[in-house]
């Protein structure tokens, strides 16, 4: 198999308690009065809802809005740092849309939806050396609604669905694929509704409102639909009848609930977003993943002080002419063997879990200085966890190669 290369961010150690965390509603209504794009405040961690609302919903810029539904992130590591969030991504996208705009929202949804399926990647292939789990988790859908590059509203939807490979070695290999966008030109009619997470019950108010016509929102959409395909609900009217499918849909799953979330959107740029007052997130540290490689002799990778290497399920050979240097790199499911690392107390992964991680290898203390720092006790854990050699390992030097296991 070859390997994998990927940028993205966050570590993780074995001994944290980390869960996975997943959104739930996403509603998109839109005519020729604007778009509403309204999305729950419930997250649910290991399965069950967490107290505090959390954020779904997110400007992008001055004119476009995106919402997510599925996985949502992975939290619990120790230090907080360390934890994964969906929404730190979608803000550090959004950083860089501020420095370098993008006018095509096409453009911003598939941008959005790639720094996202790296990051799964990363975290389900990293999850398989040490708790793995279902592929469900890991799907992720975003849906990005604003006015286009020629001022024209739009609304974009984008699913990512994992997908586990096998590799010749029995290794288990996740990846994703990406669904072709389904794109909705807003006209003066109301557009087809744009869904998202669970939708069975919104899907049944929008294609069976009788059902539900004690609500005067919803008797106001079948004389709108039947009189002019509802054109003429404005956005208070639309933000309105989402409310209600979210409402309805919190009845029966309490992976859904209020406050709701709701994006304005008219006359080409958004007019107003109804939220709680969240807290700037946390954006994801920088890697370069490296899987299933062998590399003997030395290394020969470099990379920009900001990024930091992940090594996963990786053979390091015979190195002992440059250190490998523990500090700021991190290590799942590798062997290290007739070599000689350097440590000195900075944030690392380098856990017990590996099976036969250090095999007639040396460790040094000291190195280059990188932060974050831990506690000399991660030091002492490291030192005390593995059978390190007493002695550097000898023998002729080994020419160099890098390839896969």
């Amino acid at each position: 198999m070859l390997p994998l290369c990927m940028m993205v961010g966050t570590v993780m150690h074995a001994q944290d308690e980390t869960k996975i965390s997943q959104g739930t509603v996403n509603i998109a209504l839109a005519n020729a009065n604007g778009i509403v794009l309204l999305t729950d405040s419930v997250q649910s961690v290991g399965g069950r809802p967490r107290p505090e609302p959390v954020q779904k919903l997110f400007r992008l810029d001055e004119n476009s809005v995106c919402s997510i539904a599925g996985f949502a992130g992975e939290i619990g590591w120790i230090p907080p740092e360390l934890n994964t969030d969906v929404a730190g991504i979608v803000s550090g996208f959004k950083d860089e849309l501020s420095q370098k705009p993008v006018p095509e929202l096409e453009t911003k949804l598939k941008a959005l939806a790639f720094l996202v399926g790296f990051y799964i990647d990363l975290v389900a292939n990293r999850r398989e050396v040490l708790a793995p789990t279902n592929q469900a988790d890991y799907r992720f859908e975003v849906i990005v609604a604003g006015y286009d590059a020629d001022g024209k509203p739009k609304i974009e939807k984008l699913v990512l669905t994992p997908v586990v490979l096998k590799a010749n070695d029995g290794h288990k290999f996740w990846m994703h694929t990406t669904s072709p966008p389904e794109v909705v030109d807003v006209v003066h009619k109301l557009a087809t509704p744009v869904l998202g997470g669970i939708d069975v019950v919104s899907h049944d108010v929008l294609n069976n409102p009788q059902k539900y016509s004690d609500s005067a929102i919803v008797r106001r959409y079948i004389r709108a639909k039947k009189q002019d395909s509802g054109e003429s609900l404005t956005l208070e009217e639309m933000s309105a009848l989402a409310s209600f499918m979210a409402a309805r849909t919190a009845k029966v799953t309490t992976a859904v609930g209020p406050p709701d979330q709701i994006a304005f959107l008219t006359k080409g740029k958004i007019l107003r977003i109804d939220q709680p007052h969240f807290p700037d997130p946390q954006r994801p540290m920088k890697f370069a993943v490296m899987t299933d490689l062998k590399i003997q002799g030395a290394l020969m990778f470099a990379t920009a002080p900001d990024v930091h290497m992940m090594w996963i399920r990786t053979e390091f050979v015979g190195i002992r002419g440059s250190f490998l240097q523990l500090d700021g790199q991190f290590f799942y499911g590798c062997e290290i063997r007739d070599s000689i690392v350097q440590y000195g107390g900075g944030l690392t992964g380098f856990t017990p879990e590996n099976k036969n991680l250090v095999v007639n290898t040396m460790m040094l203390p000291g190195g280059p200085p990188v932060e974050p720092a831990v506690s000399q006790s991660e030091m002492l854990r490291i030192l005390n966890a593995f059978h390190w050699a007493h002695e550097p390992p000898s023998g002729p030097p080994l020419p160099p190669t890098v390839g896969p296991k």
